[in-house]
């Protein structure tokens, strides 16, 4: 969270460049010719009388091809032709030489387009209604370098050592999963692939009032009305498959050179598709009509929002994904309001406008990875944070499964509480709260002095979990006494209850453990080596609380010594999303696997676990860890995020 205020106008997207340079050389403005005959050691009356030169002509492409036009040299004698007189010979000259320029600039701008620029918007958008405020997109036809990706990443899977048969068992795995859900009355290879063109994309509107459309058209999320969009290569045979698939069950006609079906007992609202040489349109009537008369040059990917958060992508992606936030959450408000009869408040005002305007997420494959970055225009909560490496992991025991961090949490809560403390509908509410918290200082003397927190979890040297907060104190003393407080209450209030506490010396460091175990009425059935307590220690650098005695013992050994931070795979890790940053994640997914498969195994019948071991596990043990961060650029918050796989 960050005091960036919402940019006043979104991040210029970069504009698509044409594949092929212009067939025809470019003439240069009547400014640059002005400026070429001025050039200092010209001299007019001396290129009168130059003598002439041949300069070679420029001979377009043939039509249809993609070739840049190419100079050739030409014999006045064989065309005919005289060389031009005066002032014309050396305006052709500047014109033929600019053109030339031209061309060559054309076409490495092209070359350089074509191997690293941004992606195009897929086909899909242009037929999505203008009010889409969620849009997702998925590229099954792996655009760019997405297909020699997915074969490297597919590499460390079971049936996937061989990349030169990747679309064969590509094929497979998609014949099984459309067998399934047709219950095998039909396959991916013989059914869709023959005219599938590769994307699906789905479109959401503002949410629409019970009862206005099919219900099966409307988003169980967001309420809104739903529209599919498929590409197609063979509109004839899509067309065929809709028949077979329906069946008696629809009428068929021509809209404007769409093929339409729609339920032979349709009515209003209901559900339509429709199938032109590009796409096979799903949706209500009205907007699969609308769809189809837009020829795909529907106005998603003039909007001034969708434009921005496709302008975040970088990369050819698998999937991408844009919701409008804050249209989508006023709307829902509104019409939440209206069902329910209650007016919107200032809270609401205040919630909506601190609600990013849209957020953009994209995925694609690398060799080893699932890579994803999601992105959003940073909000104003009165707090500016910036991005600096972790002050926690250090602390983090080399061991950890999990560890989530965040920064400033002290400051940025502190500034979001004062924003709300200041509205009149919540002034009261706000003034009972410091009452009973008072005694710690109020809310501001209970987290105030938080700066780094961080979740960690980690496996102790017994085989049992561990976990808690780490905390990096702004301000040691207001956390000591913070302590002191809580550690009083637990004295006054939990002994009678039969909660104990007792202190541990661990070096120079108190350790506090709280122990539930013969509290009153305590019925915990805990498992083999776990224990009810928790334990907490304060130094200068770090603050710790969590289950477990080792736990805490583990992070304060962790300071000085072997951390986290110390580790290769996790520092490998953290540099793929950027170890500088407003927040980072991490999570060791094959080692909560191998914690969890022998729990789960004793508690599952043998031929379900001989199905696991035999059907699902080859195709996790691949899956490594997954780190993601948050940071800021510019006027923008980014979340990248990492999925690695590595042959078992």
């Amino acid at each position: 969270m960050t005091d960036q205020p919402n940019p006043a106008a979104p991040p210029p997207g970069d504009e698509p460049t044409p594949a092929a340079p212009p067939p025809s050389p470019w003439t240069p403005p009547a400014e640059t010719q002005a400026a070429a005959a001025a050039t200092p050691g010209s001299d007019p009356a001396r290129e009168e009388t130059s003598t002439y030169e041949a300069v070679p002509a420029v001979e377009a492409a043939e039509p249809g091809t993609s070739v840049p036009a190419v100079a050739v040299a030409r014999d006045p004698a064989a065309t005919g032709g005289e060389p031009p007189a005066g002032g014309r010979r050396t305006g052709l000259r500047w014109a033929v030489a600019l053109g030339g320029v031209a061309i060559v600039i054309g076409a490495t701008a092209a070359i350089l387009a074509l191997a690293s620029g941004r992606p195009a918007t897929s086909i899909a958008v242009g037929y999505m209604p203008a009010d889409t405020v969620s849009y997702s997109e998925y590229r099954l036809d792996l655009p760019g370098d997405q297909r020699a990706k997915v074969a490297g990443f597919l590499s460390a899977f079971p049936g996937f050592a061989d990349q030169s048969t990747i679309e064969t068992k590509l094929n497979e795995v998609f014949d099984r999963i459309v067998k399934l859900a047709s219950q095998d009355k039909q396959a991916y290879t013989t059914d869709i692939q023959p005219w599938f063109g590769g994307q699906i994309a789905l479109g959401q509107s503002l949410p629409k009032s019970a009862g206005s459309v099919d219900s099966s058209l409307i988003s169980p999320v967001s309420g809104g009305e739903m529209t599919i969009i498929v590409t197609v290569k063979d509109a004839t045979k899509a067309a065929d498959w809709v028949r077979k698939t329906a069946g008696d069950g629809v009428t068929e006609s021509q809209y404007n050179g769409a093929t339409m079906f729609v339920p032979a007992s349709a009515g209003s609202g209901s559900f339509a598709v429709a199938i032109n040489e590009e796409v096979m349109i799903g949706g209500t009537d009205a907007a699969v009509r609308a769809a189809v008369d837009s020829k795909g040059d529907g106005k998603l990917a003039d909007d001034a929002e969708f434009k921005a958060a496709f302008s975040t992508v970088a990369h050819d992606y698998v999937t991408f994904s844009y919701v409008e936030y804050q249209a989508l959450i006023k709307a829902s408000i509104e019409l939440m309001g209206a069902n329910a009869g209650f007016d919107r408040t200032t809270v609401d005002d205040e919630i909506v406008a601190m609600i990013p305007a849209w957020f953009a997420g994209s995925a694609r494959f690398e060799n080893d990875a699932i890579v994803g970055e999601g992105a959003y225009p940073s909000v104003d909560i009165g707090f500016d944070t910036k991005n600096k490496r972790s002050t926690l992991v250090g602390h983090a025991p080399p061991n950890s499964l999990l560890y989530s961090e965040s920064h400033d949490i002290g400051a940025a809560l502190t500034a979001l509480l004062e924003r709300f403390r200041q509205m009149p509908d919540l002034r009261d509410a706000f003034s009972q709260i410091d009452q009973a918290a008072g005694i710690v200082g109020g809310i501001d003397g209970t987290f105030g002095w938080w700066g780094d927190v961080a979740v960690v979890v980690a496996k102790g040297a017994d085989g049992t979990l561990g976990g808690g907060l780490l905390i990096a104190p702004t301000d040691v003393e207001a956390a000591k006494r913070t302590f002191e407080t809580l550690r009083s209450f637990i004295v006054l209030g939990g002994g009678q209850a039969g909660v104990q506490l007792r202190d541990v010396q661990h070096g120079d460091t108190t350790v506090t453990i709280v122990d539930f175990s013969e509290a009153a009425g305590s019925s915990m059935d805990l498992p083999p080596g776990y224990k009810a307590e928790i334990a907490y220690a304060v130094t200068n650098d770090v603050i710790v609380i969590g289950y477990g005695e080792a736990f805490v013992n583990s992070v304060l050994d962790a300071g000085p010594g072997p951390s986290l931070a110390d580790d290769s795979r996790f520092k490998d890790l953290a540099g793929r999303v950027g170890d500088e940053n407003i927040g980072l994640s991490f999570v060791d997914i094959r080692a909560f696997r191998e914690i969890i498969e022998p729990l789960v195994r004793d508690e599952m019948p043998a031929d379900s676990w001989a199905f696991y071991q035999k059907e699902i596990q080859p195709y996790l043990l691949p899956f490594d860890a997954v780190v993601s961060a948050a940071r800021i650029d510019g006027d923008l918050n980014r979340l990248p995020q990492s999925i690695t796989v590595k042959k078992p």
